[in-house]
């Protein structure tokens, strides 16, 4: 599925200064965004993409959050509050890991099923990524990295095949074609195969 390109940040509540929300840009994950210190319990950033997308799908990876939110808006909204939740708050922790520091850097990935059906199928061209880490005050916490994919494009008039292994499964409408296909053709023998024989003249 086609990566949606991360222009730039548009607003941060918190960051530290060696690790700032524009390590979100890059989608390698080989830099992070933390909050400024230790003891924060949310911080928010706002993604501006490159051109307005439909989301179908969501890769996370965690940085120390207990939850994590997406919410989407619009560039032209008449207020910077109005953003529709995408991803309700998500648990990336539980309250033991976050008191041990353990697990930090979960990686979850959701699909269209985990999204707010009716958000996901607009277009948007603005995220906002809500994380919280009410359980621990002893580190900074925020994001390794997050990618947001389009639907997936699909060829129109080519025959859908799934393909499970070595095997290629084709789509119930082209069975059910080949099966009046070959029944016609078992009519049509059959057919032939009682016609009375001519008669002797």
């Amino acid at each position: 599925m086609p990566v949606i390109e991360i222009q730039h940040v548009v607003s941060c509540s918190s960051a530290d200064k060696n690790n700032p929300a524009e390590n979100l840009l890059k989608a390698d994950g080989a830099r992070k965004w933390k909050c400024a210190s230790p003891g924060e319990k949310s911080i928010s950033c706002v993604l501006q993409f490159s051109k307005s997308s439909q989301i179908h799908s969501i890769d996370i990876g965690n940085e120390g959050s207990a939850f994590v939110e997406v919410l989407v808006g619009k560039a032209t909204a008449a207020s910077d509050q109005d953003f529709e939740v995408l991803l309700v708050a998500s648990a990336f922790m539980s309250p033991l890991e976050s008191r041990n520091g353990t697990n930090k850097n979960a990686v979850r990935m959701f699909g269209p099923e985990k999204l707010n059906t009716v958000t996901a199928s607009q277009k948007w061209d603005r995220v906002k990524i809500v994380c919280t880490q009410p359980f621990s005050k002893l580190f900074q916490y925020g994001l390794s990295f997050i990618k947001f994919h389009s639907p997936p494009e699909t060829d129109n008039g080519e025959t859908q095949v799934k393909k499970f292994g070595a095997f290629a499964v084709k789509d119930d409408e082209d069975d059910a074609a080949d099966d009046i296909r070959v029944g016609s053709m078992f009519a049509n023998r059959l057919h032939k195969d009682v016609s009375p024989a001519p008669k002797p003249t």
